[in-house]
């Protein structure tokens, strides 16, 4: 195994032991669906809120069916163990692509995947459908790449499973199977006929265009037909669902996070524009770009697709052949050690007053550890300090040495065990269960925290399935707006509950109903997350304050 991917394989086990263990807040609206999908099969009518009767397309239903097993059989270690195994599917995929970009360039593959692990890892990688979707993507991409002089026999057959798969795991991201075919029949067509672009894609239209056929035939193999084939224009575009939803606001440059890949790829494309890129490459970084300009969740079809451009760039670069000497070794080794040493330090300084005295002395322990790995590596390579070659492969060994010192300590600071729900939140729905049964409770929630409650069987006004509440789909009124309006105090709460006979609120410090309820005597307050003691300072620090209040009016 060459030294790329060795690192590649460290770094991506290094950025998922600090989050590979989170779970995701949607997983509770998909373990739920899962839940009832077992029970009772494929819902037409939305079953978890209090809305009565609104239309409902479980756009989710099959991820949400394995999710729910997998949770069956691991509870949250298996959700866990899906984000690890998916995101290393998902990297070993584009790996692989980008082999077939780059000709078989091992160096540009494993640098540009480094950097989608880095970019993709923090954020994307989860219990999602978007997973599913993406490596539905990748697959389709790579099949294209594979078969780029002449299309199989049997591609056809592939794509429409491709496609009946993805319309059932998420149907709102079907679209895009057909609108990634795109950039490919371009290039058919015209990819030769200007000196900017090359064309090494030569497949006959017709053989694009049966492939456009065959998967809109698989996805018509669905339980609701066309309509979760158009789920996207559902919500798309939704001036409600932009102004609530945090990864469908447009991707800001002030976020160097997110602005810098673009800013890459803008600056290799600057630096190698005399090269002639295929269009099919052009075509999905500018596809994919604007994409991600418009909403911050494609930044990741941007990461996955808009860099095979950058790959086919530098398809001939190579690591410039040299020797390594002890000094040169003894230098980098002192000068990567007393950087690492450093930085745990910072780490440990900022940290050392929220944590307990257990995980310092973990964390110190874990220091003498890693330097007693580093401090036995280096003894062999000075013993070895004449052989070049010995030299040379004993470096990888000694960087990963020294990384260590400052990866394990960290992660004895910081690693958390998988946390599914907010303490204070499976507070609120532990008291309301205790005094009614689910079926009595009408619950307001915000955007973010019905979930868990209709998982716990409560009927709640609102949670996080945005599109759900719009009048496309429901067919009978559009909730997102009246809530957005009851958030900026445009509409009176109290004719909010002469509208829904709420028995409980659960309200959250960044909305209104979290002050004004408290001066209201007709609301009784239940639970207040600032004064449980259950919660350590920190969690009450880092969390949303919760009130659960019941509405009992003075009148009766």
């Amino acid at each position: 195994m060459k030294r790329a991917q060795v690192i590649l394989i460290l770094a991506f086990i290094a950025i998922m032991a600090f989050v590979g263990n989170r779970v995701n807040n949607d997983v509770w609206f998909l373990l739920g669906s899962g839940r009832y999908l077992e029970a009772f099969g494929i819902p037409h009518i939305e079953p978890f809120t209090l809305h009565d009767g609104f239309h409902f397309v479980m756009q989710q239903w099959l991820f949400a069916l394995g999710l729910w097993q997998l949770y069956g059989i691991g509870g949250v270690y298996g959700l866990v163990a899906f984000s690890w195994v998916a995101g290393a599917l998902l990297l070993l995929l584009y790996y692989r692509l980008q082999l077939r970009v780059t000709g078989g360039n091992e160096s540009v593959s494993s640098l540009l995947t480094a950097v989608v692990l880095v970019f993709a890892g923090w954020i994307f990688i989860t219990q999602r459908p978007q997973m599913a979707s993406s490596l539905i993507f990748l697959v389709e991409i790579c099949l294209l790449e594979r078969q780029r002089a002449r299309m199989a026999r049997t591609l056809p057959v592939v794509f429409f499973v491709l496609s009946a798969l993805l319309v059932n795991l998420h149907a709102a991201m079907w679209p895009l199977l057909l609108v990634f075919l795109l950039p490919y029949l371009l290039e058919s067509l015209v990819g030769g006929r200007f000196r900017w672009c090359r064309q090494d894609f030569r497949w006959p239209p017709r053989e694009l265009l049966l492939l456009l056929c065959v998967s809109l035939l698989g996805g018509l193999c669905n339980p609701y037909g066309l309509e979760a084939m158009a789920y996207a224009a559902h919500g798309y575009g939704s001036a409600e669902i932009n102004a609530l939803v945090g990864e469908m606001t447009p991707l800001s440059m002030k976020n160097l996070y997110v602005a810098s890949p673009l800013f890459i790829v803008l600056a290799a494309l600057g630096l190698y524009a005399r090269r002639a890129v295929p269009l099919r490459y052009q075509l999905l970084a500018l596809g994919t770009g604007m994409m991600a300009l418009l909403s911050y969740r494609s930044f990741f079809l941007f990461l996955l697709f808009g860099t095979l451009g950058i790959g086919y760039m530098f398809r001939d670069w190579q690591e410039a052949p040299g020797t390594c000497t002890w000094s040169q070794l003894r230098r980098r080794g002192l000068l990567l050690f007393f950087l690492v040493a450093a930085m745990d330090l910072v780490v440990f300084l900022l940290a050392r007053e929220t944590v307990g005295a257990a995980r310092q002395e973990a964390f110190f322990l874990l220091v003498a550890l890693a330097l007693l790995g580093v401090l036995v590596c280096a003894y062999r390579l000075y013993r070895e300090r004449v052989r070049a070659d010995v030299l040379a492969s004993g470096e990888m060994r000694l960087t990963a040495a020294l990384l260590a010192i400052f990866l394990l300590p960290l992660l004895a600071l910081r690693w958390q065990p998988p946390h599914m729900i907010d303490r204070s939140v499976a507070r609120s729905a532990e008291l309301l269960l205790a005094a009614q049964q689910p079926s009595e409770i009408r619950l307001y929630t915000g955007y973010d925290d019905g979930d868990y409650m209709e998982y716990c069987g409560i009927p709640c006004y609102l949670d996080a399935r945005a599109e759900v509440f719009l009048p496309q789909l429901n067919h009978q009124k559009n909730v997102l707006r009246e809530y957005i309006d009851l958030r900026y105090g445009l509409l009176d709460y109290r004719e909010f509950q002469r509208r829904y006979s709420f028995t409980h609120f659960l309200t959250t410090d960044d909305e209104l109903l979290y002050t004004y309820l408290a001066a209201d005597p007709d609301y009784v307050l239940l639970y207040d997350s600032a004064e449980d003691d259950s919660l350590s300072e920190v969690q009450q620090q880092e969390k949303k304050r919760v009130r659960l209040y019941a509405y009992r009016p003075a009148a009766q």
